[in-house]
């Protein structure tokens, strides 16, 4: 087998599988290790950590090699390192011959095959949250719907028990309509106001817009709050009317 032939042998099938096995991922990054690296590469461990310490101190040796240790039989700490794709590519450069090489290769495959992995694991995070997040979004309306049928249900009840009453027999005070503006404002959402308070909005409204539109705004804004103030003021009989006609 040349050297650039790449290795298909049930041994290199073994080693691919327990490199796989060996790495880790830790915060989205895979790693492997000086230790793992020193047995497949038959290294001795030492001389594995000491060529890492001879690398230059500088950010790349901060990115891709990371301090750690594991335990020995004698159940002791003893230090080791734990390096990226690109620390164990500048590690094993050095190392020849036909095996290193062949390694070398089952590393690299090992390393694309959890990439491979994280990145479905990661379309997969996404689809499960774009899912929650619509159903978070679905649940909130639901919510929100039942939080204004409420109110309306209360408001109807509140009109039904005034209607019960002699309160809507009479004209109120201006204290009273206030306290009545200031109540269906803050417990329904409902602003009030007159004919002349249309008349001064759709005014202000209309001088945002320029000469020729302003006339028109001003008017559709007033027609549509005389239309509505019509029905209110007819409502029992406008009730009836489109009973008659939709059934």
């Amino acid at each position: 087998m040349s050297a650039l032939t790449p290795c298909k042998t049930k041994e290199c099938e073994m080693i691919d599988c327990e490199i796989i096995e060996n790495l880790e991922v830790i915060d989205n990054i895979i790693f492997t290790n000086s230790l793992f690296i020193a047995k497949v590469f038959e290294k001795n461990h030492r001389d594995v950590l000491k060529n890492i310490k001879n690398l230059c101190d500088d950010e790349f040796k901060t990115l891709n090699f990371k301090e750690s240790f594991y335990l020995n039989s004698q159940n002791k700490k003893q230090p080791c390192y734990n390096l990226t794709r690109d620390g164990f590519s500048l590690l094993v450069m050095g190392f020849t011959g036909e095996k290193a090489y062949k390694f070398k290769i089952e590393f690299i495959k090992a390393f694309n095959e959890m990439e491979k992995r994280l990145k479905i694991l990661e379309q997969e995070n996404i689809k499960k949250l774009a899912l929650h997040q619509s159903l978070g979004y679905k649940s909130q309306l639901a919510q929100q719907k039942e939080k204004y049928q409420n109110k309306i249900k209360a408001l109807q009840y509140d009109l039904d028990r005034v209607k019960n009453t002699q309160g809507l027999k009479r004209k109120l005070s201006n204290k009273e309509l206030r306290e009545l503006k200031k109540i269906l404002a803050k417990d329904y959402d409902i602003i009030c106001f007159d004919k002349t308070d249309c008349l001064l909005f759709a005014e202000k409204a209309s001088e945002e817009h320029d000469i020729e539109n302003r006339h028109s705004i001003y008017k559709g804004i007033k027609n549509k709050f005389e239309r509505k103030l019509i029905y209110w003021q007819n409502y029992e009989k406008m009730e009836k009317s489109f009973k008659a006609i939709f059934g």
